[in-house]
């Protein structure tokens, strides 16, 4: 059964690293780039947000928030190197990136895909953790499997393994895009190159993947057979090819697992997997392609950005206990404060979402891991700052009794 699509989108998320003490000079490279402009937020325009966030949360992610009319339009009047001075303090800002035209793109296979690429964000973070966002849509077509099959085949466009993959290759057809190689321009254009990320085990080979899709009530209603829709959204879910074979068994072993899936009501199902995250829908009710998706790509975004920055700081804390550890100190310390133990929403489900993803990326384990690396590197540094200072001392009293001896020689032999 071929499940038509009424409303669809995909976000390509893109983590990388910044150094830190580089972080300044990153956003006023990025506040000189004309293609960018930072995201303001407003309490009225924003409301849905503003709401939706906790005041430790807001504070954290959307410090404009609290910015005046008069206080933007000063801000505004500042040169980059001042604007540039004032983002660097604040602890996450986001950018827009500007698109000349909406870029269209082919995949080329049997029955071409065409998409276009609608938006793009930049979202940095003081600690030189950021992500690149690409929202598309695919164009000219309803088949719920090109949704899959174009996921599937554009996460990989970034990476290595895409070159050696020409059945996967993607065309861009646009007159700033030629081909999928200007997607790797912008990424290296605003992430630079990616030896950093390596080093802190933040893998971006591929895209984590982001997607919402609303599929037609005539195929999925009350009298749907939902053993075949459950085959279908498991593609969907774990970025499959359309053609891949679900066996019930493989169904059955995930229910067992982590919490790969959530249902909101009988008609929205939400997925989740190490490296993605999916909404479901059915749109026999009309708030399932209005409201549900305009929550999804808002609000749950930004929630599941949170909990995957959270991710990859605690994997680069990890890597710079071992080379930097009062400075990962005094990192570990500030995140647990500000971020760890703070909740992020009031909204029942919105934590729900919140726990299935972090339960999914294994934050917990992932922060008792480091908690226990920083607690030996902790006793570590000690003993080794101990014996330095007693060392320190042994000279000091070595030398203070040498001075002694001489004075006293002096003294009675007159030297």
């Amino acid at each position: 059964m071929e499940l038509m699509t009424k409303y669809q989108y995909t976000y390509f998320i893109y983590p990388y690293l910044i150094e830190e003490e580089n972080y300044k000079k990153y956003i006023q490279g990025l506040v000189n780039n004309k293609k960018c402009k930072i995201r303001f937020f407003d309490k009225k325009k924003d409301i849905h947000l503003y709401t939706y966030f906790l005041p430790k949360i807001k504070d954290f992610m959307f410090w404009s928030f609290e910015l005046s009319q008069s206080g933007l339009k000063d801000f505004e009047k500042l040169d980059s190197s001042v604007k540039s001075t004032l983002l660097s303090q604040h602890e996450c800002n986001i950018f827009n990136y500007k698109l000349p035209e909406n870029l269209q793109g082919k995949v080329q296979t049997d029955n071409s895909i065409f998409f276009e690429i609608s938006e793009i964000k930049v979202i940095c973070f003081k600690t030189g953790i950021c992500f690149l966002l690409f929202k598309t849509n695919i164009e000219n077509s309803d088949k719920f499997s090109d949704v899959i099959n174009f996921n599937y085949k554009f996460r990989e466009v970034n990476s290595i393994a895409y070159n050696l993959k020409e059945y996967e290759n993607i065309k861009i057809q646009s007159s700033s895009f030629k081909d999928v190689k200007g997607i790797s321009t912008v990424i290296k254009e605003i992430a630079g190159d990616d030896a950093l990320a390596r080093q802190a085990n933040i893998g971006n080979e591929k895209f984590f993947v982001y997607s919402y899709a609303c599929v037609d009530q005539k195929d999925w209603n009350e009298n749907t057979k939902q053993e075949e829709l459950n085959s279908t959204f498991e593609k969907f879910r774990c970025v499959l090819p359309a053609n891949s074979q679900i066996l019930n068994d493989e169904l059955a072993i995930n229910d067992l697992g982590q919490s790969k899936s959530l249902y909101k009501n009988q008609y929205i199902k939400y997925g989740f997997t190490a490296t993605s995250s999916c909404l479901f829908t059915s749109n026999i009710n009309t708030s399932n392609f209005t409201l549900v998706p305009q929550k999804f790509e808002s609000e749950y975004l930004y929630t599941y950005l949170i909990v995957l920055y959270k991710k990859f700081l605690l994997n680069k804390l990890g890597h710079d206990f071992k080379f930097k550890f009062e400075k990962a100190e005094k990192g570990f310390l500030d995140f647990t404060k500000q971020l760890w133990i703070q909740d992020i929403t009031n909204e029942e489900f919105g934590r729900k979402l919140e726990n299935s993803w972090a339960e999914n990326l294994e934050l917990k384990e992932m922060f008792e891991r480091i908690k226990n690396e920083y607690d030996i590197t902790y006793k570590k540094h000690n003993v080794e700052q101990l014996n330095k200072n007693n060392y320190i001392t042994r000279v000091i009293v070595f030398t203070i009794f040498a001075i002694n001896i001489l004075a006293i020689l002096l003294l009675f032999y007159g030297f």
